[in-house]
């Protein structure tokens, strides 16, 4: 317990207002810290982890099956399968190349997924929305994919259908879905124009909004990430986009499946004004963003390719490695992940040298085609296998194989499918998340404050829920709550999420404390944070009764109802003239 709430506890109690303070490291241990940390020598605080880290999920796109895979990557399990595309019934294989086919994937920093149909069947590309946590209940949905039985992959019959009402487009708003999954928040079709036009490209801005590339006619548009609003666009760039990832600076990267690296800052009142590409010798393909480089996967033989963006000079560091790449990740030390396209198995390079560090051996039995080399929360690394429907782990530390777990038909991945980039790259942030119980059902909650240390251009945002049952919270929205106010919630349960920006620099803001305030519950009979006309007439009503030791009805604690209780408490009253 902090010094505070010590101080609290040894107040009488008609003067007590109940609060909990987190400030030392048993307090901070209490909550879930992901990406932050309170480690000597800066032990009783809180600050960004020096090592990056995400999600313990992972989010792949099955392009022959038109669904989307949520993994636990701790397991390998699969916790849920999202159709993105209409269908019901059991799963088929029409290839990787043909209907919604989708790809690119990305998370944003509170883990909601991202997914972009590429729409192969001459409809324009669709992204589309899936919840972490929260869920939207509208009529003819039927909850979320589960994995019921317990069998560590998602059958057919554990998915939500997407069943088509009307028109030819997948929609889904916050009032309707033609999905019957309760976690697509919405999805957003972009215009007829677009129409066959193929949409390879999916990235997070800095501001948490996306950016989705189309191939064929070279043009960018801006989703908004609540609700899928076309906010932006199109802007039309010198290059096909075909993977994309943005910068902490806002400038947006991108792949071409050529020999461009295109860039384009988002910050722009008019992004393609600022669209410039820049020619290199090696067909690219995946792309990774760390150590202030661009990282480019090669399918011309070199392994992978350097970008250094103010000198504008592409390199192979260490030189070439003698094998094809499809995906490209940096890890949370900096190191360069890739592998061999056709006979599989990760690499994993010095990111000052281009020197090899370990290297792990194909795991998958069959064809190989593999695609993404995803990081995880762990700095561990998964590699995706179009063929063999599955995913291969790998230690992060030595490239040690950790086996292999099945996915939908004809994985397709090779973005930011854990939201590694997005956190540590594009919005480097972390956030340590805490419950409280109060014990009370129906309490309310007076006040959230907390001491910080903010550098220029980062921040400490905290938000809350609270309910009465401790597993609804889940399922409940956090509410931003703003420094020494009143967060306007009620429920035995609060819990509270600090989320710590850093800026373009990479300096962490540092959370000294976090204090709850609940009202004091002496005389405040209805718990409604005040003492009133209202809490008067109950404790009146309750003259003449015996009760326990703390009763709120009984200021002066001898254990029964009297007029003097309802004496002092008129005294208490918190509204002019005692009014409600």
């Amino acid at each position: 317990m902090g010094a505070a709430a010590v101080a609290a506890a040894t107040l009488p109690m008609a003067a007590q207002a109940a609060v909990v303070v987190y400030t030392n490291d048993a307090d901070f241990a209490q909550g879930v810290l992901s990406g932050v940390n309170f480690n000597a020598p800066n032990s009783n605080q809180l600050q960004l982890n020096l090592v990056g880290t995400t999600f313990p999920v992972m989010w792949i796109a099955n392009a022959g099956e038109d669904t989307l895979s949520k993994i636990d990557t701790n397991t390998g399990r699969e916790l849920g399968r999202y159709r993105t595309f209409f269908g019901s019934g059991p799963f088929g294989n029409k290839g990787a190349f043909s209907g919604p086919a989708p790809s690119r994937s990305a998370v944003d920093i509170d883990g909601n997924a991202y997914i972009a149909n590429r729409h192969f069947d001459s409809r324009p590309p669709m992204v589309m929305k899936v919840l972490a946590e929260t869920s939207i209940a509208r009529p003819g949905q039927t909850g979320t994919s589960t994995d019921v039985d317990n069998s560590g992959t998602i059958s057919a019959a554990e998915t939500r259908d997407v069943v088509n009402g009307t028109g030819a487009n997948f929609d889904c708003n916050a009032t309707s879905c033609e999905s019957r999954d309760e976690r697509v928040a919405w999805t957003s079709t972009l215009p007829a124009t677009e129409n066959g036009q193929l949409g390879r490209a999916l990235c997070i801005g800095t501001d948490g909004n996306l950016w989705v590339g189309v191939f064929n006619t070279r043009r960018y548009y801006k989703l908004r990430a609540t609700d899928g609003a076309i906010i932006g666009g199109p802007y039309s760039v010198p290059w096909s986009p075909y993977g994309c990832l943005v910068d902490g600076n806002g400038i947006l990267w991108s792949a071409s499946l050529g020999g461009v690296l295109g860039r384009m800052d988002t910050n722009a009142a008019n992004p393609a004004t600022t669209a410039t590409a820049f020619s290199d010798g090696s067909t690219n393909y995946g792309i990774a963003l760390g150590n202030g480089k661009v990282y480019l996967a090669s399918l011309n033989n070199l392994g992978y390719r350097e970008f250094t963006p103010g000198a504008n000079t592409f390199t192979t560091p260490g030189g070439s490695k003698n094998f094809s790449s499809t995906g490209i990740s940096v890890d949370g030390f900096g190191n360069i992940w890739t592998g061999p396209y056709t006979t599989g198995g990760v690499r994993k390079y010095d990111k000052t040298t281009g020197a090899l560090l370990c290297s792990g051996a194909n795991q998958f039995a069959g064809s190989i085609e593999a695609r993404g080399v995803i990081v995880d929360a762990d700095n561990n690394i998964w590699q995706i296998n179009r063929f063999t429907n599955s995913v291969a782990k790998y230690r992060g530390t030595d490239c040690a194989p950790l086996g292999t777990f099945p996915v939908g038909f004809d994985p397709y991945t090779y973005s930011d499918a854990t939201g590694f980039a997005a956190r540590n790259t594009t919005t480097p942030t972390g956030t340590w998340t805490v419950v409280n119980d109060s014990s009370v059902a129906g309490q309310s909650w007076s006040k959230v404050n907390w001491t910080e240390s903010v550098p220029a251009g980062a921040s400490v945002l905290v938000s809350a829920r609270a309910s009465d049952v401790q597993a609804n919270l889940s399922s409940l929205p956090f509410v931003p709550v703003a420094n020494g106010a009143n967060p306007g919630l009620t429920g035995r349960f609060i819990q509270v999420q600090a989320r710590l920006n850093a800026n373009t620099s990479g300096n962490s803001p540092i959370l000294f404390d976090l204090t709850l305030t609940k009202p004091d519950m002496v005389c405040d009979i209805d718990r409604d944070g005040d003492v009133d006309s209202a809490d008067i007439v109950l404790i009146r009503n309750a003259l003449g009764q015996s009760v326990a030791a703390g009763d709120p009805r009984d200021p002066n604690g001898d254990l029964k109802i009297t007029i003097v209780d309802t004496r002092t408490c008129a005294t208490r009253c918190t509204r002019p003239s005692c009014a409600q």
